[in-house]
Order: C-alpha cells, then sequence, then structure tokens
C-alpha cells in the first residue's frame, strides 16, 4: 500500500487525556496527502469541564462546542475517516491516550488500533533541533507554526513530518519508516491491553528510582524546570518526574539531559525568539554534543502518564479529575 497512514491531532478540554474537545485528521495514501478533516466534539459526559490552561492552549471554549456531538457520536467518524490505516501522531502516547481514555469513560469498546509516532521519527532523523517540540519540528520540514494547537494545523504538521522523515530515510512504508527510525509500530487491542512505541534512554541518564517504568520518558534523565508552572507547583512536578523515574534538579548542569518550560518562559518554544538563561544554558551545551531535549509544559503534561492511562493525572487543580 506504500506510505500510508492518517495522522491525528487530539485537544482536551482539561487536564485528564479522556476529555477531546477537537480533532483534526490528514489521511496520506501512498505518500500523498488525500483528505483532511477537523472537528469538534463535546467530551464525554463527567469530563466535559474545561481548564483555563487548555483553553489558552488551544482557544476552544465550552460555548464553541455545546451543539456539538459528544465524542461517542464523533468516534465513529473518526474511524470511517481513517478507513482501517494506521495512525500517526506527534507523541503518540498521548493522542493514543486520548482515544483509549474517552473510549473508557464512554463505555466504549477499545478498537484494534496500530499506531506510530513523529515524535520518534524527529528524534532518529533531525538530531541537531533544540527541542523536538512540534513547532521546531514543523520548521525543520519547511511549515510556519503560526496555528500550532489548531488540531487540523497539528495533524497536517504530523502528516509532512512523516513524510519527510520518510524520505530522508528512503522508507516505503510505515513499518519501513519505523524500523528506519529504530523503534516498533504501537498497538493498542480490543481487550484494552496496549503497547506503546519504544523509546531510547539519552546517553549519561541518571539512576532511576526503583520500581520506575522503564517505558516512561522521564525515566533515567535529569530534568530541570524554568519558568512558573500553570499546571501545578515546582516541587509537586519534582515529585512526579521522581516517581517517574527521573531525577530533578535545581538547575541545568552537564548533567542534564531534559529542560521543561513552564508558560512564563514559553515564549523560548517559540523558533527564533530570544531564550531564558537556563534555555540558553541548555541550547549551548546542546551545540557542544550534550543530548539534551527541551519541551513545553503542554508537551510535560502529556508525558507524566503513559498511553495506557486511562485515570486523570494527578495536578493541582481538583477539577481534574472526571466525576
Amino acid at each position: 500500500m506504500g506510505l500510508s497512514f492518517v495522522a491525528i491531532d487530539f485537544e482536551t478540554a482539561n487536564y485528564f487525556r479522556g476529555s477531546p474537545c477537537a480533532v483534526g485528521l490528514v489521511r496520506v495514501r501512498n505518500g500523498e496527502v488525500e483528505e483532511q478533516a477537523r472537528w469538534l466534539m463535546r467530551p464525554p459526559e463527567g469530563c466535559d469541564h474545561f481548564e483555563q490552561m487548555n483553553i489558552h492552549i488551544h482557544g476552544i471554549t465550552p460555548e464553541m462546542v455545546e451543539h456539538e456531538p459528544r465524542f461517542a457520536a464523533r468516534r465513529p467518524d473518526i474511524f470511517a475517516f481513517a478507513q482501517g490505516l494506521p495512525f500517526v501522531a506527534h507523541n503518540a502516547a498521548f493522542d493514543m491516550g486520548v482515544l483509549r481514555s474517552a473510549s473508557a469513560v464512554s463505555g466504549l469498546d477499545f478498537p484494534e488500533i496500530r499506531y506510530a509516532c513523529t515524535l520518534q521519527f524527529a528524534r532518529a532523523v533531525y538530531e541537531d533541533l533544540f527541542s523536538f517540540s512540534l513547532p521546531f519540528v514543523a520548521e525543520a520540514v519547511g511549515l510556519e507554526t503560526a496555528s500550532h494547537h489548531d488540531p487540523g494545523w497539528d495533524a497536517y504538521a504530523v502528516a509532512r513530518i512523516a513524510l519527510d522523515a520518510a524520505a530522508r530515510r528512503g522508507a516505503s512504508d510505515l513499518p519501513g519508516l519505523v524500523a528506519a527510525c529504530h523503534g516498533v509500530m504501537g498497538e493498542i487491542h480490543a481487550g484494552g491491553s496496549w503497547s506503546g512505541v519504544s523509546r531510547s534512554l539519552v546517553a549519561g541518564a541518571v539512576t532511576a528510582s526503583g520500581g520506575a517504568d522503564p517505558a516512561n520518558p522521564f525515566y533515567g534523565r535529569e530534568v530541570v524546570f524554568t519558568g512558573a508552572l500553570w499546571s501545578m507547583t515546582r516541587s509537586r512536578a519534582w515529585d512526579l518526574v521522581a516517581e517517574r523515574g527521573g531525577q530533578p534538579a535545581p538547575g541545568v548542569t552537564k548533567r542534564t539531559n531534559l529542560l521543561v518550560i513552564g508558560f512564563q518562559d514559553a515564549a523560548v518554544l517559540a523558533p527564533g525568539t530570544t531564550m531564558s538563561g537556563k534555555a540558553r544554558k541548555a541550547a549551548n551545551l546542546r551545540a557542544a554534543g550534550q543530548p539534551i531535549e527541551v519541551l513545553g509544559e503542554e508537551d510535560f503534561l502529556q508525558w507524566l502518564d503513559g498511553v495506557g492511562a486511562v485515570e486523570p493525572p494527578l495536578a493541582r487543580s481538583p477539577s481534574a479529575s472526571c466525576s
């Protein structure tokens, strides 16, 4: 079938990943964009409150979705659009987790899904980027980033990244591209079990805490925060990182391999803008060969739990859970 897949991007109403309020889709068949779609939806009942942080990120308000179908009614449209093709997303653990969690809280059976991740492709193909967040990778393939967090634009960016990565690696189909990027296809099964795309630990990983999941993206990493977090206190963020096998640290050093930028300094993640002190130091160390990855607060929240999570993440807001 050649390089064929459906790029997908969800936006959520609140910190719980099972609260989709919009989805963007781009179907690629034999290496060509075939069709695009962007739909609003109401999150599952009981999970449909909107957090101000989420509104700030994507601009979707409760009023904009009040006459839209709920996720349970919209899900058949998503799978009809996909026509049985595998999904591709940027940080696919989040988007597949949205699909899985929203299905669970809606009382729907889990579908059989195969998927791949452009974040994995980016780490393998675009090694010199300051950040592997979607705007930076999109810029690397020649896209403007003014519409980031519009799900239609994000899904199109995902499609373009996958196509560009395949061209650079000489891959003729999606499994071949995944293999060329040293990964495996992710799967969600009808019974609800799942297996995620593989992650590679960075060089110089720190000693992880006992009992943590090695597949978690924080596992074995020294993590530094810069800027005030909107979603939780700094001490809570440190605790969550430590629970997942990471090691929080107060400042950027030669041991740092992950820098999280809070909303206070979020402009740093717009390509071409002036960097804060910690971000500048991270960029200099990265240029010298240190494998530091940089991500924003919204990406940090997406990374907190794996694709299998159907429970709300632990955030500061008491409204972060479904009733």
